[in-house]
């Protein structure tokens, strides 16, 4: 619309200039040969301007060019009525879309929406619409509610006569205990937020604490949260905790009792490292993994079973564990560590399930109490010192996936009277039956063993 006003526009103002020009040439002002006389010209020129100077001053011009005049205006007029009427229409179309897609913005703008402003070509709406001037006054809207927002959840670092803690805008994390009591029940909310977190060494090193208890509403517990808390006792985990920290009770000497919830799926790396007097352990079946030194000489703790959900047993787990006469293997364990269950003297029995794919050296190294020995098919090496010094095994028969027997596996077994070794054993270390009761075993011709494998004067016999 905007190119049909402009060209309508143009050509009047060409025929126009057409007209004049034939005027003027017609009265000879245009084409007229020169005089010879500078005179002559002169009153021609003057005449001319004169002439045409009190026409003007008159309102009058020549019948052609005052018709072509009137003729130029007339279609400006009409040109000038064809481009508001449809300037008119599209602003009123727009007003009823935006009305109708927006509500509350077109009955804010009332009658400029109903009585659109047309100047010239450019939109109507931006007289009355502060934001047209905006190159993306959405993405500025949207910034300036992200910089309200992080300014809302900004962390509060607070204190009080008992806690040091973090005042977020949902949850509390508690991060010191700086009061002195003996008997604390921590609260569930603190500033009218739920307490959710126990940070890093919170209540580590207390020398007054002696029983606490956490609300329902922690969920976590930091890295050596009650650290070398010499006088604690007993603690009362909540029901909806689900993570534990590395060292959480490591050196709580006087540590006697724990239950871990359900939902918590690993303890940590020395979370009861040093627990000397700890006693009575519940572990939920939802543990997976007991990480290095977990449990590290807890040697009065009478644990029976571990968690039927249990994979792996790292390093050192339960290292000097005397009290702990299990009875109940898992039937999905698959890994354990150096030295696991070393000096664990009250384990009768062990039974290495079919899942079992690495067992690290001296796993079971030392456990004398240990009298029945049962390895499943699956384990393919037996490591170095894994059984050395289990005085009380008297038999044992390898699965056929077992292909290597390590230095002193079995070394000092002083009771072990008979072995079965598969043909698929491909190699036996040195010393690795040394002190034992065997007098006669049964090896594949191609199975290569030291001297000292075996004790003198055993008879070898192969397939």
């Amino acid at each position: 619309m905007e190119k049909l006003f402009w060209g309508m526009v143009g050509g009047c103002t060409v025929a126009f200039a057409i007209l004049l020009g034939l005027y003027l040439n017609k009265t000879g002002v245009i084409g007229a040969k020169p005089e010879n006389s500078t005179e002559i010209v002169s009153e021609i020129e003057t005449e001319t301007e004169t002439e045409s100077e009190l026409l003007a001053e008159a309102g009058e011009f020549p019948s052609e060019i005052q018709s072509l005049i009137e003729d130029s205006q007339t279609n400006y007029s009409q040109a000038m009525q064809v481009f508001e009427d449809e300037s008119s229409a599209v602003a009123s179309r727009q007003a009823a879309e935006a009305q109708g897609t927006t509500g509350s913005s077109a009955s804010a703008t009332g009658a400029s929406d109903t009585n659109p402003r047309t100047n010239g070509s450019v939109d109507g709406n931006r007289n009355d619409n502060h934001d047209y001037f905006l190159e993306s006054p959405t993405e500025e809207e949207s910034e300036s509610e992200e910089s309200s927002t992080e300014e809302v959840v900004k962390p509060e670092e607070k204190k009080n006569s008992e806690y040091e803690y973090t005042l977020y805008q949902d949850h509390v994390a508690i991060k010191k205990y700086i009061g002195s009591a003996a008997t604390l029940d921590v609260p569930e909310t603190m500033d009218g937020q739920p307490v959710t977190e126990i940070l890093d060494s919170a209540f580590a090193s207390s020398k007054t604490l002696v029983r606490i208890s956490l609300p329902d509403t922690v969920t976590k517990l930091g890295k050596n949260v009650f650290k070398s808390s010499e006088f604690l006792v007993d603690v009362t985990l909540p029901d909806q905790l689900t993570e534990m920290g590395e060292g959480v009770f490591d050196s709580c000497s006087k540590l006697a009792r724990i239950t871990i919830p359900d939902g918590v799926t690993k303890i940590g790396k020395k979370a009861f490292n040093e627990c000397t007097d700890l006693k009575t352990v519940k572990l939920t079946n939802d543990i997976e993994t007991i990480g290095e030194q977990a449990f590290n000489n807890c040697a009065k703790m009478e644990m029976t079973r571990l968690p039927s959900s249990l994979k792996r047993i790292e390093k050192e787990a339960f290292t000097g564990c005397a009290a702990m006469a299990l009875t109940k293997w898992p039937n999905d364990l698959e890994f354990i560590g150096e030295s696991a269950f070393e000096g664990c003297t009250a384990i009768t029995n062990v039974r290495l399930p079919g899942t079992m794919q690495t067992m690290m050296e001296n796993a079971f190294h030392g456990c004398t109490g240990i009298e029945a020995l049962e390895i499943r098919s699956g384990i393919e090496a037996i490591p170095v010192s894994a059984f050395s010094g289990c005085t009380a095994i008297t038999e044992v028969t390898f699965p056929k996936s077992v292909i290597s027997i390590g230095d002193s596996a079995f070394s000092g077994c002083t009771a072990l009277a008979s072995v079965t070794i598969p043909r698929n054993t491909l190699s036996i270390g040195t010393s690795a039956f040394a002190g034992s009761a065997i007098t006669e075993v049964t090896i594949h011709s191609r199975c290569s063993y030291q001297s000292s494998s075996f004790p003198q004067n055993t008879k070898i016999e192969n397939y």
